[in-house]
Parts: C-alpha cells; structure tokens; sequence
C-alpha cells in the first residue's frame, strides 16, 4: 500500500494498494463551514497511515477543496465552489480562488470509478444522500434511510456546476452526502462511517457491509431561489417537512409561496446567509424509485 500526495492538485491524497480494483474519490471542505466530511477523511487517512486499515484494492484519493474557506469557517470567499464543475463559466472573475481551485479539482473526478461529496446542512435532524435514480441502488447500500433523486434536472444555469453531476458526466457512479446539521458533532460520525461503508461495500477494505434500513426516496421538482430579502418559511424550516396541496411553505415579496401538490422541504437554507438569486431551499415529492 502506497500514501503519498496527488500531483494534480494540493491538499489531495492518493492511497494506492498494490492490487488492482476501483478508483474512488471523496471531496470533502467543498463548503468551509461544513466540516464533517473533514474530520471523516482525515480520520481515514490516519487509518491507512497507522495501517489500522489496510486498502486491499485499488485506489482512494482524498481532497480537501476549499482551503481559504475551512479557514475562514464560511460557506466561500467569492464564488460557491459547488457550482464551478462545468466547461461554460460565462462571465466569471477568473483569478478568484474558487475558480482556480476547481481547476486543479476537476482532474481528479474525470479519472475516477465511484465519488462521495461529503455535506453537511444547517437544516437537517438525519442524514440523507443525493443521488441520481440510476445511481439509487447502489448508494442505498451505504446505510442511509433517505434519498434525493432528481438534481440532474437543474444541473444547468447558475443551479448547475456541482461535482457529483460533473463526475457522473465522466461516467463514475456519484452521489453527496448531506451527513447532518453542521452544528451536531454525530455529522462526523455519519460521514466516517459513511466513507467506511462505500469501501467496504466495494470490498477494498475488510469490514462487513451494514444493513441496509427500509429506504425512502424523494425526487426533487423545484428549486427556490430567494428573490427578495424579505424571504422567510412559513414555520419551522425542517427538513424533510410535508406541506399538503395549496399550502404555503414561505412568504417572499409579501407573498405567500404555496405547493400544488404533496411536498417535502429539503435543504432549507438560512435566509440571512443566502444572497438573492441563489437557491434558498428546494421541493420534492416521493418517488417510487428502488
């Protein structure tokens, strides 16, 4: 087993085994303030480094993404990282250090097999990941009792640009993990384990897979900008909250947002941190998928 650090971009790790197997990569820091995805990576990487864990195939590449942003505890300096995975910037301050940064970060998920975005939100009681449908049935072995399916259909625009579609367009089966409330040390706990999982599920380490819990799988519909800075919820903004047809879920410009249909409030981000035109919080409906 090899440990050595990744040519392509700083604050990346490659741990390679000497038998062949998967490529698997796991961002974490993509936002600043998230900072569970930080703990789970390091603590894997000191795993294979004090050979508490040894890779049995393949390769597993570990980044922390937004450096200035850890650092500062914020969400980012100039630009959402998480919307810079794409080919067509339009009019974009180049010498920012999110862009460069996703340069030297895009390598890194057109060469993979299997990739893990590792969140985690200021609204949520339970972890939960996002995944595309064809993607559910695999990700549904990590242990996690709920999904988001559906991003892909918003993954143009100024919605578009996240890593998990951007390594899905080089064909690695991808997924992020929204791991719990940024604020609940569990989230650390959730994605070590979550990390641990995927590996073990793939057989490149030696730990039984866990159990597989009933799964729960939302599509998501609409995504809702904040458009005005009078933007608030109608209510407590929790995750995973069910508003009936014709109820409102929030009030903006004066206005009350109302549903047509059955609906579930996923992401609910915090107004006051949310600048006008970004997605604020988004709206799903149960899905069959499997």
């Amino acid at each position: 087993m090899e440990i050595r650090r990744d040519h392509r971009a700083r604050d990346v790790v490659r741990v390679k085994s000497d038998a062949a197997g998967p490529r698997v990569v796991f961002f974490a820091g993509v936002h600043g303030d998230e900072v569970s995805g930080l703990h789970a990576i390091e603590k894997l990487f000191l795993d294979f480094f004090t050979e508490t864990r040894k890779l049995l195939s393949g390769t597993v590449v570990m980044a922390r993404c937004n450096e200035t942003a850890i650092a500062a505890e914020r969400r980012y300096i100039t630009h959402n990282l998480n919307r810079l995975f794409r080919s067509d910037y339009g009019s974009i301050d180049t010498s920012s250090y999110e862009f460069r940064r996703a340069q030297e970060l895009k390598p890194l998920l057109q060469d993979c097999d299997y990739f893990l975005d590792l969140h985690s939100a200021p609204v949520a009681r339970e972890p939960f990941i996002v995944a595309e449908a064809d993607s559910v049935s695999f990700f549904a072995q990590l242990g996690i009792p709920r999904m988001m399916t559906g991003w892909s259909k918003f993954s143009g625009g100024t919605t578009g640009g996240d890593a998990e579609n951007y390594a899905k367009s080089f064909g690695a089966k991808s997924a992020t993990l929204e791991s719990g409330s940024h604020f609940d040390k569990r989230s650390n706990d959730v994605a070590y384990q979550a990390v641990l999982s995927m590996l073990a599920v793939l057989d490149m380490i030696e730990q039984p897979p866990p159990a597989a819990p009933p799964l729960e799988v939302f599509d998501i519909y609409s995504v809702v900008n904040k458009g005005f800075d009078d933007f608030q919820y109608a209510g407590a903004p929790e995750n995973f909250r069910r508003f009936g047809k014709g109820e409102a879920f929030a009030f903006q410009n004066g206005q009350p947002l109302t549903v047509e249909e059955e609906s579930f409030l996923l992401i609910p981000m915090v107004p006051a941190d949310t600048k006008i035109g970004e997605e604020v919080c988004y709206l799903a409906r149960r899905s069959t998928a499997p």
